[in-house]
């Protein structure tokens, strides 16, 4: 009876193996540490501006890249120079997959530590139609007229480059990216909130 139960489980899971879908993959994140007098044919952010950038995936050769940041060793890669005029320490990433049969679909990622990091990182996968955004954010940040490089690895992550022109044919869809800005107004009501709080605090001790 035993060997008969065996049997069975045996032959369940052979067939559970066979019918599921291939387990998904990692696709690796990170934001170099950013460097300073570069800017060899990165993406130049204009001064006072805070996106959307249309951006295109790069090569993780040199150039653009660094070849001494870790995103060197990556697949593709961003190379971005902070032109605002102001301390990037919040950078957006929204990566839009629309192609069903991309490889890419259900992949999850993993993210090294740089100069920001994705708070989100554990909770990210590629999703069709849902847009999956990067969001790097930390301090110090990038000064301004610092390059950093912003590198994407994995085994479904294909990126192939032309040397002569620079341009990349990549699984990747091209990312859109911006700085994220908060609501100025939300401060100011909050601050009247507190102020107003403050206000009958003292009127009761009067």
């Amino acid at each position: 009876m035993l060997k008969q139960v065996l049997k069975v489980t045996v032959v369940l899971a052979l067939l559970v193996a066979v019918a599921s879908p291939a387990w998904a993959n990692n696709v690796n994140v990170i934001l170099d540490d950013p460097t300073y007098g570069g800017g060899n044919l990165g993406y130049f952010l204009p001064p006072g501006t805070t996106g959307p950038y249309n951006l295109a995936w790069q090569s993780c050769g040199y150039p653009p890249t660094d070849p001494t940041e870790p995103a060197a060793t990556y697949t593709a890669c961003l190379a971005v120079v902070n032109n605002t005029g102001n301390t990037i320490t919040d950078f957006s990433v929204t990566i839009d997959i629309t192609d069903p049969t991309s490889p890419l679909l259900g992949d999850t990622f993993s993210c090294a530590t740089g100069a920001l990091n994705i708070t989100n990182c554990s909770s990210l996968s590629f999703q069709l139609d849902v847009p999956t955004v990067l969001e790097f954010t930390g301090t110090p940040g990038v000064l301004n007229g610092g390059e950093f490089y912003i590198g994407i690895s994995g085994s479904d992550v294909t990126n192939s480059c032309d040397s002569t022109t620079g341009v990349c044919t990549s699984d990747l869809p091209d990312p859109i990216a911006k700085i994220p800005t908060h609501d100025p107004s939300t401060l100011v009501l909050l601050l009247a909130g507190m102020t107003l709080l403050a206000m009958r605090g003292v009127r009761r001790l009067a």
